[in-house]
């Protein structure tokens, strides 16, 4: 253990691998009947190079950047991403070390293996970060085939992930559009019940999350079961559009006919 915070052996240590897994972050002395907490080693920086393997950075700016937890997305939404390298793209977003690597050496070794991602949100606090009342976390859990992985699966993926993106901002556009027939300012009201009935749409696609996921393989069978899954992820649009805009009295219910989403042409595109 280092005696000091800028000894030889605290040097050595913040260039090793083994600060990632012990990180001596804080030095503890028990003198008479008290405790002296102060700073431990201070690591260089992601922006310096510095970083574990397990964090989701980007390299595509001047700066390498940190993917942070965002409560409201769970990990699952950015998984084909993550898994850029699968298809064979160059990817200009946010890469995990650790994930490409593990994947490699698992999918000649293994016929099916899990991807799990998890993050903690902290708020920052005279120099430090602790976990307040408002902060959460996330996480998410995905089986993988290892014999599916390859472009042609990566395609279906990206192609049905955008094509759910599309779908939820089409429902936030009509949620708010309904309250602004309504005569009700729509940035405010319409905006937060639109942004909770999008957040309730995610929800209910997550769980068919996995289904999607084995429905992607290039086949017959795979392409009958994404027709059937976005059946149900269109309902789940209408789920939550009614859900949000009621239709109680006429001037609602003429709004609501109005302004109700159309998923005519995702039903309709090609899976």
């Amino acid at each position: 253990m280092p005696k000091s915070e800028s000894d030889d052996i605290a040097t050595k240590h913040k260039e090793t691998y083994q600060v990632c897994l012990v990180a001596l972050s804080r030095f503890v002395l028990l003198k008479n009947n008290g405790i002296l907490y102060l700073d431990g080693l201070r690591c260089p920086s992601v922006k310096e190079g510095w970083y574990e393997p397990s964090l989701v950075l980007s390299n595509a700016g001047t700066d390498i950047k940190v993917k942070f937890v965002d409560t409201e997305k769970r990990p699952w939404r950015e998984l084909q991403a993550l898994l850029s390298f699968v298809g064979n793209e160059s990817n200009s977003g946010f890469e995990c070390f650790a994930l490409e690597l593990g994947i490699e050496r698992l999918r000649d070794r293994r016929e099916k293996f899990a991807i799990w991602c998890a993050g903690l949100k902290v708020s920052p606090n005279s120099g430090d970060q602790s976990v307040k009342q408002g902060d959460d976390f996330v996480e998410s859990q995905v089986w993988l085939f290892s014999s599916m992985l390859g472009a042609p699966w990566f395609a279906h993926l990206k192609a049905e992930m955008d094509s759910l993106d599309k779908l939820a901002n089409g429902l936030f556009g009509s949620v708010r559009a309904f309250f602004e027939e309504q005569k009700v300012d729509g940035k405010k009201v319409g905006g937060k019940l639109a942004a909770q009935a999008t957040h309730l749409f995610w929800q209910l696609c997550e769980r068919n999350f996995q289904e999607l996921v084995d429905s992607c393989n290039p086949d017959e069978q795979g392409l009958l079961q994404r027709l059937r899954l976005r059946k149900i992820f269109a309902g789940y649009v209408q789920q939550a559009y009614d859900q949000f805009c009621p239709k109680e009295s006429a001037r609602q219910l003429d709004a609501w006919a109005k302004c109700r989403p159309n998923n005519s042409k995702y039903l309709q595109q090609e899976a």
